[in-house]
């Protein structure tokens, strides 16, 4: 698909999130949908328009559907990184403790490359903030797997100078 409309993005983010990126998982088109505030009707033309154009598959007839890694390169998910593979979050609501070492990993890296980046503040203030957000949430005796994602996704397109970093920090939202 050349480009995805706001609606098909939505909800081609909203699958990615829902199945964590994993290409082997499968959700019901309606419950995408549902979590958007989509009819049935809505969601099952914005799933049919994500499988033409090969972001999505359906993989049941009952309107189980995955995304594809199509679906993952259109949300700008770097999924061929070949470096460290033990850079992954875990497929769990709350990150265990091999995760919240690469969340730590992952922090110093980042706080490295801003120390040298030369970022313009209005960045550097806005990674700073999601730093924050993510050193609070490690607080937690349970901090969630999925906010510490977001907020790596979110971070990702500050990290541009740097495609190592930005790689990995793909590698660990894919994962």
């Amino acid at each position: 698909m050349d480009t995805l409309t706001p609606e098909a993005k939505a909800y081609l983010n909203q699958l990615y999130s829902m199945t964590q990126g994993d290409q082997e998982v499968q959700v019901s088109m309606y419950e995408v949908g549902e979590a958007l505030g989509l009819e049935k009707d809505e969601a099952g033309v914005l799933a049919q328009d994500l499988f033409i154009g090969g972001d999505a598959e359906l993989k049941t007839l009952s309107g189980g559907i995955g995304i594809t890694r199509q679906g993952l390169l259109a949300l700008d998910m770097k999924i061929d990184y070949q470096g460290d593979q033990t850079l992954q979050l875990g497929k769990g609501p709350v990150l265990d403790d091999r995760g919240k070492e690469v969340v730590e990993k992952m922090l110093g890296e980042i706080q490295a490359f801003l120390g040298r980046a030369g970022t313009p503040y209005g960045k550097l203030e806005e990674m700073v903030m999601d730093i924050k957000t993510i050193e609070i949430q490690m607080l937690s005796p349970n901090p969630k797997t999925g906010i510490i994602r977001e907020v790596f996704k979110s971070m990702g397109s500050n990290l541009s100078g740097d495609g190592d970093l930005k790689g990995k920090l793909d590698a660990v939202i894919a994962s």
